[in-house]
């Protein structure tokens, strides 16, 4: 009873809310059509929680607030930069730029207030590896399904429609949308030689989108949470994405993982050491891997590579001629701004910059916090060669994330344990105590305070 009463309460639901918002909303299969709807819920949203908690105690960290107060005022450079830019050369669509700057302002700032919260954070976060792994475990049994009766078609549920996809097919049952028994979105099918792979995207706009997100909420759960069957489905979701960058990643983030949780200095070197070997390993995995692998790809399906190389061909050519940038959607030809890359010649390498540090989970002016620059690593290789997901706003959500930085010497342990377990700042239990079976730094639970 006290689990149901916990899900169900206004708390549990309110972050469920948010959640949700973030699957309409860019990079996400409807954001496109639909983000305008996913401004003005935020908002409301935001304000019902922080209305309902006025009256409670909320903890937020020293950490947790430099993080937030970085990315925001990052977030406000790099506008000041890039609008006056936009503008001054007259290239820029600024309908579209004003568009995404207000979104922008509004999502980030309405997530903020609620993610300030340590435990708003937690339960955030938590309900996302969740939505996210059971998208994942969907696309697994779908695969498994088709297999097993030899065609999906007796799967197919019903088709959302999908702006810049939609019309590209006559067949809704193999239009990008198409979703099938449980709940997997069809992003498309591959086809290499006599193998023809279905390729799931879980209600991202592609699979590489996905694949990203997924290998962010990974590392999150194996550093938090740690739920073996959560990250059993999301590695199968992200398998059944047959991305290319994805397999790479994957192996990226395994690696980082095995050096994250080395725990003392003495394992740490070895482990840094084989985690090296892998992510040496990953270019060869996305070269070689069969049928969705670079070589095998550029044989079969060689405009998705070309497609983006001569993307960002033209805009480096672009970008030695004007290092300041020419405007946010200042480009002309298809795929002008497929990655950030691809982005820099509109942007400027000011901009570029700011995207970057953004991206990376690192902020100036605050101690480097490893586990959540290793787990937003991902995200920031994605945007930087394949995907337009810098400046989308779920990204900027999720880049919101609390992390506890760990501890790598073991003798310091059993004391952040211990801390953890005693009443601290307002913590009546235990089970109110955020990533309790984590080393963590003291920034975290000694130096709780109160924001509310």
């Amino acid at each position: 009873m006290l689990f149901i009463r916990n899900l169900m309460s206004f708390r549990s639901l309110t972050m469920l809310g948010l959640v949700l918002n973030l699957f309409i909303m860019r990079p996400s299969a409807l954001g496109e059509r639909y983000t305008a709807i996913g401004v003005a819920i935020a908002p409301l949203l935001a304000a019902m929680y922080l209305f309902h908690t006025h009256r409670q105690k909320r903890f937020t960290t020293p950490g947790l607030r430099a993080e937030t107060t970085s990315l925001l005022v990052l977030l406000a450079v790099y506008w000041l930069y890039v609008a006056p830019i936009s503008i001054v050369h007259g290239r820029s669509q600024l309908d579209w730029t004003f568009y995404e700057m207000v979104t922008t302002a509004v999502i980030v700032l309405s997530y903020s207030a609620v993610l300030l919260d340590v435990n708003a954070n937690r339960l955030f976060f938590r309900q996302l590896c969740t939505i996210v792994a059971l998208l994942g475990l969907s696309s697994v049994v779908t695969e498994l399904l088709t297999f097993w009766i030899g065609s999906k078609d007796g799967l197919y549920l019903f088709s959302l429609p999908i702006k810049g996809y939609a019309d590209y097919t006559e067949d809704p049952r193999a239009a990008t949308g198409a979703i099938y028994f449980p709940l997997s979105m069809l992003y498309s099918d591959y086809a290499s030689g006599t193998v023809k792979f279905d390729r799931y995207c879980a209600f991202f706009r592609e699979a590489g989108i996905y694949q990203a997100v997924a290998c962010f909420c990974l590392v999150y759960e194996a550093l938090t949470r740690r739920s073996r069957i959560l990250m059993a489905c999301m590695i199968g979701g992200i398998l059944c994405a047959f991305s290319t960058l994805g397999v790479a990643l994957l192996a990226l983030s395994l690696g980082l993982l095995f050096t994250l949780s080395a725990g003392s200095r003495r394992r740490l070197l070895p482990r840094l050491i084989i985690t090296c070997a892998l992510v040496m390993m990953a270019w060869p995995v996305a070269l070689y891997t069969p049928y969705i692998g670079i070589k095998d790809k550029a044989r079969t399906h060689g405009a998705s590579i070309s497609d983006r190389s001569e993307a960002i061909d033209r805009s480096l050519a672009s970008f030695a001629n004007e290092p300041f940038g020419v405007g946010l959607f200042s480009g002309k030809e298809k795929n002008d701004g497929i990655s950030l890359l691809a982005q820099i010649s509109m942007i400027g390498l000011f901009g570029f910059a700011c995207q970057v540090v953004m991206l990376s989970a690192w902020r100036p002016g605050t101690k480097p916090n490893w586990s959540k620059m290793g787990a937003c690593a991902p995200l920031l290789i994605t945007a930087l060669f394949a995907q337009p997901i810098a400046g989308a706003p779920t990204v900027y959500v999720i880049l919101l994330a609390y992390l506890p930085r760990l501890r790598q010497d073991a003798k310091d342990r059993p004391a952040a344990l211990r801390v953890a377990r005693e009443p601290a700042g307002g913590y009546a239990s235990p089970a109110r105590a955020p990533f309790v079976s984590i080393a963590r730094s003291d920034d975290q639970i000694p130096r709780l305070n109160t924001i509310a």
